[in-house]
């Protein structure tokens, strides 16, 4: 007796909403239970947008220049539309935030870290939904109006995709297209608001798809609706499907990853497959078919299969659309059904380099500072990785990430509390790469070491003062012979070689721990680059116009008078200043530091500038864990005086801080700075 093991389809799909309590469940339910046959995983567009556009219903209404009125008697739904009120024009017609960015970069930080856990897989990428403008304007405006209201639209909708773009890095994010009112209209069940009724969607399908980068995988799902689980036209069969796909795919000028298309649950007749005998995909194009329908499980779904193939191979599976109007119940059992019917997606690449340290060499040194509490005070500064300036890391984490492979070693030097570390495992997941923090902060490090102390690829160093030679110890130093003879393949300096007293030097035991063909990545807020836009601060510089804003609202502001005398104090406030340029070194130029990693034997690739806004509140804040620094001389100060101030000086400190930043930025909650980025090799 011979058994006959059924054909298993390549894979699923999700079309994208998942019923569950929140984005990490969708994450985590779809990686544990289909993690091997996904390329990609949607959030589940839960919570207000699990009902498709619905949650865009509020966009329209808003703007005071569009009308609400009742639904039509041939609506989508029984929504109220808008139409533009008789005494607007469309240009006044303005639309807020669409909030798809907004949700798309919230989900995404749930998704890295995850795949940084190893929840999701390394080879799953991050995908976005997005409807089509033509569906939120058939759904809410009314005929009349459609068209001179849809460019309003589509152009912030193509906002909303820039600010994701921008913001999610593209070898791990895919751009669903969701086209459903199209074929709505090539049915003819929808008003049309354009002559040519194919080729006005196609070609909108194109223009948006032209905004999608060629990194950025790239799909469509095609949809016969899904309004209590009807269809708004039940199809004759997959042709206008097939002609809109094969024309897509000759067209875009971009690969086009893959393709939906939906098989209604009562197609067990070759009719309905047959066009797909003339679908033209190209090779890097993924088929996916809606033949997975919960009420007949996975028979049913098998019986759809031997049908399609005789007309179409190589295809995926998938649901005819999202579930997102579906009992959270009967999720696991649609997991399940995928899961049968579909094989595992080969894992890509080949085997993957270890990464291992050096033997001999001790990740977490025999120090005393290992076993010091945490400082409150590393805690407080471990948080400025939230503020809005930090990211001006998000450049440094790219060329890392372009550059480091499995098995190599990265120097975080400077490192501190393992802030770039954080980002850089949110985006290199689990990539085989060890870290050594280097840092001259005790505090600091010992944060990182309570954040990093149980990852086996983290080490960490302290450079110590050497009193007698008055002097930081040097890299080669600290890092012990077995890492020096290992040799790292990149060092990365954030936000710190404007502090490095001893540059050459410095710079110097870089290159003899660097391995030939080696990367140095070096970024600062406060190197003096030509450049810069005149309006760009350097961020340090503040500082010193605080401090003169500061001077001047003391002599003259009555809340400061009792400080006034202080500043009469003329060898008691260079004292001040003098400490003050200790801890925000003056800026010196571009040319300086170009020069003295030449000099050190490192070859500079690459230099750029880029402008970063600031939150003056963020900035306050991270001035005020250095408030001694900034105007220790209002009240007094251990370092200078020896003495303590009291706690009502320190909250005057704290006001006239504040009070300096808010007058010298006109009250703006922001300003531009220009960061400087230096990239360089190791001949």
């Amino acid at each position: 007796m011979t058994t006959t093991i059924p054909l298993l389809a390549s894979g699923a799909h999700l079309v994208g909403s998942v019923p569950l309590a929140s984005a990490e469940t969708v994450f985590r339910t779809i990686a544990a239970e289909i993690g091997d046959r996904v390329r990609r995983i949607p959030d589940g567009e839960t919570g207000p947008r699990s009902d498709w556009i619905v949650w865009q219903l509020p966009v329209f209404t808003t703007p005071r220049h569009l009308e609400v009125v009742p639904p039509g008697p041939n609506s989508w739904r029984p929504l109220p539309r808008v139409r533009l009120a008789d005494d607007a024009r469309p240009e006044s017609v303005t639309f807020g935030a669409l909030g798809y960015a907004d949700s798309a970069l919230s989900s995404y930080r749930v998704f890295a870290r995850l795949k940084r856990d190893g929840v999701v897989p390394v080879a799953c990428r991050f995908q976005v939904c997005l409807p089509t403008p033509l569906a939120p304007i058939s759904a809410f405006v009314v005929p009349e109006h459609q068209r001179v209201l849809e460019p309003i639209y589509e152009e912030q909708l193509l906002h909303e995709l820039r600010l994701i773009l921008q913001d999610i890095p593209h070898d791990q994010l895919a751009i669903q297209w969701d086209t459903n009112f199209e074929f709505g209209m090539l049915e003819g069940v929808f008003p049309v608001w354009f002559d040519d009724v194919k080729g006005g969607i196609l070609e909108r399908l194109l223009r948006l798809s032209r905004h999608v980068p060629p990194d950025v995988q790239l799909g469509y799902h095609f949809c016969y609706g899904d309004v209590q689980h009807r269809h708004f036209k039940e199809p004759a069969d997959a042709s206008k499907l097939v002609d809109v796909a094969n024309a897509l795919g000759a067209s875009l000028g971009r690969p086009l990853n893959w393709v939906h298309l939906p098989v209604p649950r009562e197609r067990l007749d070759e009719t309905y497959y047959a066009p797909m005998r003339e679908l033209r995909l190209r090779s890097e194009t993924e088929l996916y078919l809606g033949l997975v329908h919960h009420t007949d499980g996975a028979e049913g779904t098998r019986r759809r299969i031997e049908i399609a193939r005789r007309f179409v191979s190589g295809f995926g599976v998938a649901t005819e659309c999202g579930w997102g109007r579906r009992p959270p119940d009967t999720i696991a059992a649609l997991l399940r059904i995928h899961a049968a019917v579909s094989a595992p997606i080969a894992p890509a690449g080949g085997p993957r380099r270890r990464f291992e340290w050096p033997s001999g060499f001790a990740r977490v040194p025999d120090q005393d500072w290992t076993l010091q509490p945490v400082d409150t005070f590393g805690l407080r500064y471990d948080t400025v990785e939230n503020h809005g300036w930090y990211r001006n890391l998000d450049p440094t984490v790219e060329d890392l990430a372009r550059h480091l492979a499995d098995g190599d070693l990265l120097i975080d030097y400077s490192g501190g509390t393992g802030i770039l570390l954080d980002r850089l495992n949110l985006r290199i997941f689990d990539r085989q790469v060890g870290t050594l923090i280097v840092d001259s902060s005790p505090k600091f490090l010992r944060v990182a070491l309570d954040k990093f102390g149980d990852e086996e690829r983290v080490a960490f160093r302290l450079l110590r003062w050497l009193k007698e030679e008055k002097r930081l110890e040097l890299l080669d130093e600290v890092v012990g012979p077995e890492l020096v003879a290992r040799k790292a393949d990149a060092i990365a300096s954030t936000n710190a070689i404007h502090l490095y007293r001893d540059l050459p030097e410095t710079l110097a035991s870089w290159a003899r721990v660097l391995r030939p063909g080696g990367r140095v990545f070096v970024q600062s807020g406060n190197i003096r680059n030509p450049q810069a836009r005149p309006s760009e601060w350097i961020l340090d510089e503040t500082v010193w116009a605080i401090h003169e804003v500061a001077t001047g609202l003391v002599r003259n502001d009555p809340r400061y008078a009792a400080y006034r005398p202080l500043l009469d104090d003329e060898p008691r406030m260079r004292a001040h200043v003098a400490y003050r340029d200790q801890v925000f070194l003056p800026v010196r130029p571009l040319d300086h530091y170009l020069r003295c990693l030449e000099e050190a034997g490192l070859s500079v690739e690459a230099v750029t500038a880029r402008s970063i806004e600031a939150q003056v509140g963020h900035w306050f804040e991270f001035l005020s864990a250095y408030h001694e620094a900034v105007l220790g001389w209002l009240g007094t100060s251990v370092k200078v005086d020896g003495k303590a101030p009291s706690r009502e000086a320190v909250t005057d400190r704290l006001a006239l801080i504040r009070h300096a930043m808010d007058t010298l930025f006109g009250g703006r909650e922001a300003f531009r700075c220009c960061w400087t980025y230096i990239n360089c090799v190791r001949p």
